[in-house]
């Protein structure tokens, strides 16, 4: 039998039973037939009209004792049943606004508890009779009562109205319990099964899927007096799978997996407007990966354990949403974490904008111990002991072995406080040193060079000089090196003092070259930016390749550059200002030292190439990329198809990747054909310093496709006007119609343009092509009927 067990589901009372005289139990204690009931019985179920039910199935007989005692139980549970007739066709009309209850017979009254009237025990009043007749009607049923709608009253109060079948609440139906609960939707053999909702008495509700009395599939939960709600996966009457769950507070929100009523898994929570979690739970606790915003705007993304910050991870202050192309100047951590606090090693920018950095260990989040520190102005300091809780530590002296590791660092320390952290003539003398290397090779005439340049700067302060190893002169005059070399570095320190503003203005004019909209913060210049850059101001006419640039300015380690040809490495503005020196030392530095003072040798070159270049060329905004195409053009993708070609690939791996043969088995086969439909967005740094592509639609986070992009299909381009848009580009490949060097490398900015153009030329080849062929059809089809008739 079923009742009220509490407020929220119906349960089934475990009764004994009473077997009958044919029933009896085995050693075991089971349930079993008597050898007079094994046999396939010959009796027939008729009903009181004698009319033959069905032959009793095999596997039945559990059903019929349960039915049998259930049915002989009901006086005991049930106050009334009153049996709802089925509307005539002529009351249809007038009793549709109406509710079951009000559609009983007014003839039907309440019975007292004694016992149920006789018309409902007649319909329980099943004879067994010995009849061999109509066997073959005996298959068609079996315990089939009639269905019927019934408002029953129960002796605890509770209240049921609805579709009954075979004494059991089975269809729809509505079920209210005593204390003004209220159940309304479907029923299964006396159990809430399927769809339906339920409503306590304390303004809580329900509706969804119901299995076996709980809530078990998909549904909404809702508790009304506490503002939260609850809707997604049930199972056996808790909350499990994917669902979503709004406590109090608008934004105050989980969206994800759960297990038995526990946030477990992958998920994301929302505490407040400005703050939220998303990522892997285990138990209510943020445990694995993860990434987590504070209301301050800080933001890690990284390793979790016991919900603190544990393991690898980044940690980014002041964060906010950067919907432009520009690089933001951060202020952030990236390395391992102990208890929420930094521990091990890890990076420290300290977001002056300016490339300033520390590099080295952490304990308890101090620096502490060996490490690298980087100044703004490239300054590079590093030594085992450099920091001691977060002070500059106090390091007298220097073993051997320590001056050997330390070599390539421009300042060894030894006072922490001695150094000049503003001094702007930090890393010339490299650029000194490597004009001096470019003089003559020949050991005679460089001799005669220096010698030259002695007897023209004769001093009375001259001291014998001691040469270095690439700077042995031949006859041992007296030679002032040091002098020498203090002269250049002035002069070439005071020329980017002079053009000073007019780097800074450039600066950030390519940092935000590619933005439509004014930035609130201070960018960082990116190489692919540096690149365009160089377009505008005809490098490539000069004979000197984006690749070469690259190149030497990756030569010097100190100039701490990660990768030669990374078009989204940051460039600060001291290394901007080592890589003009670089470029200009390679076009306009001379062959030869110096004549006389005030003439230098890399100072001249600088000022050469800012008059002549970078001033006259800035802010051409010459190519594709900042026509429009590199906001909409997926630039992480299609640098992946351009690392699948070769970093730095040639013109050469360009016309063979796009004329490949197609019985070729190379992997790079699939990039010439566009299968994916074209996805639209934009390109942006939108957390931290990662360029992203922002898709206007929703994200397929399943497809492995995107961001990828695979190469526009352009067979329709001979390689003859390939050739000739790489030529706008390189103008030395070609010389009257003469193809002289397709070895040429390109960067990934090269690339792009003569992509864009290549995939610009294909459109309008193709569409003169279809033109052409239209063109054709109407003449041949107003030839073969010119009057609008067959000839």
């Amino acid at each position: 039998m079923f009742y009220v067990d509490s407020q929220k589901i119906l349960t089934r009372r475990e009764s004994s039973l009473v077997l009958p005289r044919y029933y009896n139990r085995n050693e075991d204690n089971e349930l079993e037939i008597l050898p007079s009931a094994r046999v396939q019985s010959t009796a027939h179920l008729t009903g009181e009209s004698g009319v033959v039910l069905a032959q009793r199935p095999a596997g039945s007989v559990r059903k019929e004792i349960v039915t049998t005692l259930f049915e002989s139980m009901l006086d005991n549970i049930v106050e009334s049943w009153d049996v709802i007739e089925k509307p005539k066709n002529e009351d249809l009309n007038s009793d549709l606004l109406k509710t079951p209850s009000d559609v009983i017979s007014s003839s039907k009254k309440k019975k007292a508890a004694g016992g149920l009237s006789k018309t409902r025990k007649s319909r329980s009043n099943i004879e067994i009779h010995d009849n061999s007749q109509s066997d073959d009607f005996l298959q068609v049923c079996w315990w089939s009562a009639p269905d019927e709608r019934a408002h029953i009253r129960f002796r605890n109060g509770n209240v049921y109205e609805g579709n009954i079948s075979m004494k059991c609440m089975h269809g729809e139906g509505r079920y209210q319990w005593s204390d003004g609960t209220v159940y309304l939707g479907q029923f299964r053999e006396n159990q809430i099964t399927g769809k339906g909702i339920i409503q306590w008495k304390d303004d809580t509700w329900y509706e969804g899927d119901f299995a076996g009395n709980l809530r078990h599939g998909k549904g909404l939960y809702v508790n009304s007096r506490n503002q939260c709600s609850y809707s997604g996966g049930w199972h056996n009457g808790t909350k499990h799978g994917e669902g979503i769950i709004h406590y109090v507070g608008s934004q105050n929100v989980y969206d994800g997996e759960w297990v038995n009523n526990i946030r477990h898994g992958f998920g994301s929570r929302e505490y407040c407007e400005k703050s939220g979690y998303k990522g892997e739970w285990a138990n209510y606790i943020r445990e694995g990966k993860g990434l987590m915003i504070w209301p301050n705007h800080d933001f890690y993304r990284g390793e979790w354990k016991n919900g603190v910050m544990s393991g690898y991870g980044v940690y980014i202050w002041d964060t906010y949403y950067n919907n432009s192309m520009s690089s933001p100047s951060l202020c952030a951590y990236r390395g391992f974490w102990e208890k929420g606090k930094r521990n091990g090693y890890g990076v420290l920018d300290l977001g002056l904008g300016l490339g300033s950095f520390y590099k080295g260990e952490f304990k308890n989040n101090k620096k502490n111990g060996t490490g690298r520190f980087v100044t703004n102005n490239g300054l590079i300091i590093q030594n085992k002991h450099l920091f001691l809780d977060d002070n500059m530590s106090h390091k007298t002296k220097l073993t051997e072995n320590e001056i050997s590791e330390n070599k390539n660092t421009h300042t060894i320390l030894e006072n922490p406080y001695t150094f000049d952290i503003c001094d702007t003539k930090v890393g010339l003398v490299y650029h000194i040193e490597q004009g001096i290397k470019n003089i003559d090779k020949q050991s005679e005439i460089r001799a005669t060079i220096i010698n030259d340049f002695i007897e023209t700067n004769k001093s009375p302060k001259s001291i014998s000089c001691v040469p270095k190893e690439d700077l042995n002169s031949c006859n041992g005059g007296e030679f002032d090196f040091e002098d020498f070399l203090n002269f250049e570095v002035n002069a070439l320190h005071k020329a980017l003092k002079c053009y000073e503003n007019d780097l800074k203005y450039i600066y950030y004019q390519y940092a935000t070259i590619c933005n439509k909209e004014e930035i609130h913060f201070t960018p960082i210049l990116i190489r692919l930016y540096l690149w365009q850059l160089y377009y505008d101001c005809n490098i490539h006419n000069k004979g000197l390749t984006l690749v070469q640039i690259d190149e030497a300015f990756h030569e010097n380690p100190e100039w701490i550059s990660k990768n030669p040809h990374d078009p989204f490495e940051q460039i600060y503005f001291w290394q901007f200002q080592h890589n003009l020196i670089t470029v200009a030392r390679k076009l306009y530095a001379k062959r030869q030292l110096p004549g006389k003072k005030p003439d230098s040798m890399i100072g001249n070159a600088f000022r050469m190439f800012m008059e002549k270049d970078i001033l006259p060329g800035a802010g051409r905004k010459r190519g594709k990329l900042v026509e429009g195409y590199g906001n909409f053009v997926p630039l992480k993708g299609l640098y992946n198809l351009y690392c699948s070609l070769g970093e730095p690939c040639t013109i050469r791996t360009f016309l063979c990747a796009i004329r490949q043969s197609p019985h070729s088995c190379d992997e790079t086969q699939t990039l010439l054909i566009e299968e994916d439909p074209v996805t639209i967005g934009s390109n942006a740094y939108i957390f931290g310093n990662e360029m992203a592509f922002i898709t206007n639609d929703p994200i397929d986070h399943n497809s492995k496709l995107r961001p990828n992009l695979k190469l526009f299909n352009l067979g329709n381009l001979t390689n003859k006007s390939i050739i000739k848009i790489f030529s706008l580009l390189f103008p030395q490949i070609c010389e009257i119609d003469k193809i002289l060097d397709l070895n040429i490398e390109i960067t990934f900015f090269e690339f792009f343009e003569a992509f864009v153009i290549c995939v610009e030329e294909s459109i309008r080849v193709n569409k003169e092509e279809n033109f052409l062929q239209e063109t054709l059809t109407l003449s041949n089809i107003a030839e073969v009927n010119p009057l609008g008739k067959n000839k």
